[in-house]
């Protein structure tokens, strides 16, 4: 009987050793599986246009969409098509170091349940948005744009390509915007130069916009005139929100997105004139656009 059970004790032993044994070298042969980082995300859906732009002026409207924090052509819920907590990022481990020319500039939204137009994407995680900049000619510039989600499991989700197709009309929604600045900042510079010529008429523009077109208006002023002057100034700049409800944009078309509703009273700050947008600062600090008819003078 005592044999029998040292026989049995025996064989359960040799099966332990040979268990432990068998599970150690499954750990061996793993281990550098699970050390080892994940590959890199290859772009299946990338967005690539030549625009006719310089570099410079792309790369500052690309810049500007990725501090928009917004993800554009997406959303995690029906009731609210905007994705709303984007902030620009100096890299994004996903894609992987950008080895080609150009620079690169990178966005990322995190938390995001299930977003919309991204393959499978049932899940929670964090979209990354890779914009590449590019100089081809000094009027044209080659930009490309990827976008995939990560999902908590660290499985990769293709964009369907609405994220990047919308980053890019965003992007060009800016580069409109700088345009149009910088032809009514020309228009301007050639009125004063008209108004400078010799020979040239009396000008029969007055009051702010006079001020406005000569740079020397505060020259021979008394005190009082130029605290005047510095007031009708303050006045041009800081306006109000006339109705509650007013739309900060993104960019100054109407159908860019709504970055906040601004209550009635609302004081803002002028930074950028266009002929009907405004590019305004709010007291909060948000920056976006609204359309002039949606101001008023403070009261």
């Amino acid at each position: 009987m005592h044999a029998l059970t040292f026989k049995a004790a025996l064989l359960r032993l040799r099966s332990t050793v040979r268990s432990r044994v068998l599970f150690a070298s499954i750990l061996v042969l793993w281990t550098p599986l699970l050390a080892s980082p994940p590959k890199s995300y290859e772009p299946i859906n990338s967005l690539l246009v030549q625009v006719d732009a310089p570099e410079l002026d792309v790369f500052q409207a690309v810049q500007e969409v990725s501090e928009d924090q917004i993800v554009h052509g997406t959303f995690s819920y029906e009731k609210e098509r905007t994705l709303y907590g984007a902030h620009a990022e100096s890299s994004a481990p996903v894609f992987g170091p950008w080895v080609g020319p150009g620079k690169v500039i990178f966005k990322s939204a995190s938390k995001i349940l299930a977003p919309k137009f991204f393959k499978d994407s049932g899940d929670i995680g964090t979209i990354f948005v890779r914009y590449v900049v590019q100089s081809v000619e000094p009027k044209t510039t080659s930009l490309r744009i990827d976008a995939v989600f990560v999902d908590a499991r660290m499985r990769n989700h293709p964009s369907t390509g609405s994220v990047e197709s919308a980053e890019y009309a965003a992007i060009q929604e800016h580069l409109k915007a700088a345009q149009q600045q910088r032809d009514a900042n020309q228009k301007a510079a050639q009125e004063i130069a008209e108004r400078r010529a010799p020979g040239a008429p009396p000008s029969k523009v007055s009051g702010s916009r006079a001020a406005e077109l000569d740079d020397s208006w505060g020259l021979g002023l008394t005190v009082p005139q130029l605290e005047q002057r510095v007031a009708e100034l303050r006045r041009e700049v800081e306006l109000q929100v006339k109705v509650s409800g007013a739309s900060l944009k993104a960019a100054p078309y109407g159908g860019a997105n709504t970055l906040v509703s601004l209550p009635a009273k609302a004081p803002v700050v002028i930074v950028v004139l266009t002929p009907y947008w405004y590019g305004v600062e709010t007291e909060d600090g948000h920056h976006g656009w609204i359309h002039r008819r949606e101001l008023e003078p403070l009261d």
